[in-house]
């Protein structure tokens, strides 16, 4: 006789993360999940592309997913019941614009019908050393349609001018920025690498409506991927434990200077996690 799956319960599920999946490294999906797992977080993975690795090695294979599969993947997360006791969306690398548009209608529906769930974009266009390192239609997305569907955002200081348009130089400019961003829907940006750095020191600059604060943390030299990705998974992590703004954004740089320097002490080329109890 078979089973009938429908009738049983569906696995508690805290978090969707979807972003960038590859077969060996340490970016999106596999930055995010063993974060969120560390923190005591259940997840599921929705992959945007799927790759063997990140772009800066000799060889790649993969792509971006279909725009049909990837539809199917949301489809068939409500028809599983999955999202029933999800509390955070949490969005990375996307692998086009029609992934974009999809996941914008998608997650207005899901507010829509689940006001309280946390949905978290990590706008990853590009950075100040390559400048824009998506397609500009996909970028453009992000800036006209798809950031509003946050409640908060982790642009780094490049992300952020792109999407308000603006060249901030110090941090009253920077304010400004992140602040013609905010509307109905996002009412917190948290700039990564912010003006307010220096040599020894990485600065994270959290913006809502009515207050500024600034979080500080060891800069560590490294050029190993997926540090962003860890950042946003820790941040939301503490947000779902209740912790404050400002101490889920410290907490969150915590646990990326902590893997650094474990992947620093081992000479890794990916980024690694230290064990429990490091």
């Amino acid at each position: 006789m078979p089973l009938d799956y429908a009738a049983r319960n569906p696995l508690p599920l805290d978090v969707l993360s979807i972003q960038s999946q590859v077969v060996y490294g340490t970016v999106g999906n596999n930055a995010a999940l063993p974060t969120l797992a560390r923190h005591g977080i259940r997840a599921a993975a929705v992959p945007t592309v799927l790759y063997s690795n990140t772009p800066h090695y000799d060889t790649i294979h993969g792509g971006a997913i279909p725009a049909d599969w990837f539809a199917g993947y949301l489809a068939d997360l409500d028809r599983r019941r999955a999202l029933a006791s999800t509390r955070a969306v949490i969005l990375g690398y996307l692998g086009s614009t029609e992934q974009a548009m999809l996941l914008a209608d998608w997650l207005d529906a899901l507010k829509a019908r689940a006001p309280t769930i946390h949905i978290g974009i990590d706008p990853v266009l590009g950075d100040d050393n390559c400048g824009l390192y998506v397609r500009p239609e996909l970028a453009a997305c992000y800036r006209e349609r798809l950031a509003a569907c946050a409640d908060l955002i982790t642009p780094n200081h490049y992300e952020l001018g792109y999407l308000s348009d603006t060249t901030p130089q110090h941090e009253a400019e920077t304010v400004a920025a992140a602040r013609s961003l905010l509307g109905a829907r996002l009412h917190t940006v948290v700039v990564t690498s912010s003006p307010g750095g220096d040599n020894d020191h990485i600065a994270n600059l959290i913006v809502t409506r009515d207050n500024v604060t600034t979080t500080r943390h060891p800069r560590i030299a490294s050029d190993v991927k997926g540090t962003g990705d860890a950042f946003h998974a820790a941040l939301t992590a503490a947000l779902l434990t209740g912790k404050p703004l400002q101490d889920a954004v410290q907490q969150a740089g915590d646990w990326v200077v902590a893997a650094l320097r474990h992947t620093a002490a081992h000479d890794y080329g990916e980024l690694d996690f230290p064990p429990r109890g490091a």
